[in-house]
């Protein structure tokens, strides 16, 4: 489970050069504020490829948008200034956003593409509930020719794109065509409250490797107040362990035995040491009182305002939090991704944000990709994602020098993505895994259950969804 961005806050497989356009597959000067007409890499249109300018000529055209990125100021602002500018761009196109709660969404939205009075585009959420039953469904269209023809190939590698592809009955993960393209980059990282790690005599860049991090943590133990936590932590609502374990996970193996458990390849597992070896380390810095007492009854958010008001040294969650951390914490405040292990590969909890899709439904395909395409890609919607604390998803994008803190959020994005370190959301897994795994991982940390009965429950409930697969 990924947690949705909130307030004013923040795969591939190498960094490569975004071809962002200024309209749908257009190139704009950085410092144009309007959507442009010139194709990216073309001075015509694609020949026999989707329509990518000219809209103006559709006559009257209504598209309906739907979006669970309902945060102000965050990406709705951004959503909303790219729109006004793309319908500057043509005048005779109306898009009306509609902006709902995440659950709201992904609740009804299945049900409304299959109806008359569905979106034309929308958010979905990757993953067997949402994204699989749309595609079995024939609900939303592959995005493969606006891949091509937008050369939105150019900001992903492999590894990444297969969060969006799915065969067409649905039923295998990560194979098959493209069903959906993402704005933001979403992974776990490190927060770090610089005074205190000074105040301990640790420096920051030694913290090169797992087991240096693992040493700072007892030596911080040693230092701060019994009623200091090394590590604010919050897992009330579940997910918490969920995301905390896969940077652990990097110390004992790389991040693609995970992706390809999460696509059902044949022959993957959950009991494996990588994944027991991690658990018990969670238990044993539980046990030698790394963490809060209370933290499996702080919520994840309420973890970081407590981190931004002082409590601990670390914060080990989302990069959506960057704007509460950095307004708490203000010059103290560090970002990093969790140290490697051995293999020296960054690794931990991440993916895109939610993916965007076109509706089957919609008599206007190629408009509603070039919406997306700009949207997306734009030097000015990249502008506006930095302007509102959002870490751009398309590779190579450069924060502004004026702000370091948002410069260290997209390095440990892009630095995670580079290192193909990127682990995707466990609970993907499987309709049935979010409560699986935040259940065993509870149990295990607060050593109720070991870890290898835990990876075993695990795997139970991945095995029995396989079956259904086949």
């Amino acid at each position: 489970m990924r947690k949705q961005w909130l307030g004013a806050s923040a795969l591939c497989v190498a960094l490569v050069a975004a071809a962002c356009g200024g309209t749908p597959g257009t190139t704009t000067p950085a410092s144009s504020t309007t959507p442009t007409s010139t194709p990216s890499g073309s001075t015509t249109p694609t020949p026999a490829g989707p329509q990518m300018d000219g809209f103006d000529k559709l006559g009257p055209v209504t598209l309906n948008v739907w979006s669970y990125d309902n945060q102000k100021p965050g990406l709705q602002n951004t959503i909303e200034d790219m729109t006004k500018n793309f319908m500057a761009k043509y005048p005779n196109v109306t898009i009306k956003l509609k902006f709902m709660a995440f659950n709201d969404l992904v609740n009804t939205v299945n049900r409304s593409l299959a109806s008359d009075a569905g979106p034309d585009i929308t958010e979905g959420n990757q993953g067997y509930q949402t994204d699989a039953a749309e595609v079995k469904a024939k609900l939303i269209i592959p995005l493969d020719p606006y891949v091509t023809a937008y050369g939105w190939d150019k900001w992903w590698g492999d590894s990444t794109w297969q969060i969006f592809q799915w065969t067409p009955d649905g039923k295998t993960f990560g194979q098959g065509p493209k069903w959906g393209v993402a704005q933001t980059g979403q992974n776990v990282v490190l927060y770090v409250n610089k005074a205190k790690l000074a105040a301990a005599g640790i420096d920051i860049a030694s913290l090169t490797t797992f087991d240096a991090f693992d040493a700072a943590l007892t030596t911080l133990r040693a230092k701060l107040p019994k009623s200091d936590p090394v590590i604010e932590f919050g897992n009330k609502e579940g997910y918490g362990t969920i995301h905390f374990l896969g940077g652990v996970q990097g110390a004992y193996g790389d991040a693609k035995p995970v992706r390809d458990w999460i696509y059902h390849v044949a022959g993957s597992t959950w009991e494996n040491d990588q994944n027991t070896k991690a658990l018990q380390k969670l238990a044993d810095w539980a046990k030698a009182g790394i963490f809060n007492k209370d933290y499996n009854a702080i919520g994840y958010d309420d973890a970081a305002a407590k981190f931004a008001k002082g409590s601990g040294a670390f914060l080990y969650e989302g990069n959506w939090e960057t704007a509460i951390v950095k307004k708490g914490l203000g010059d103290n405040a560090a970002v990093m991704n969790m140290p490697p292990g051995p293999s020296g590969k960054h690794v931990g909890i991440g993916a895109t944000s939610g993916p965007w899709h076109i509706s089957a439904k919609t008599k206007y395909p190629d408009l509603a990709a070039a919406w997306l395409n700009y949207v997306l890609s734009s030097p000015e919607a990249e502008a506006s994602m930095f302007q509102y604390q959002q870490i751009p998803a398309v590779a190579g994008a450069t924060a502004p020098t004026t702000d370091p803190f948002l410069g260290e959020v997209t390095q440990a994005w892009q630095q995670a993505v580079q290192d193909d370190g990127l682990m995707l959301y466990t609970d993907w897994a499987s309709p049935s895994m979010y409560d699986t795994l935040s259940k065993h991982f509870q149990l295990a940390m607060a050593g109720k259950e070991s870890p290898a009965d835990a990876a075993k429950a695990i795997q139970a409930d991945w095995a029995k969804f396989d079956t259904t697969l086949h």
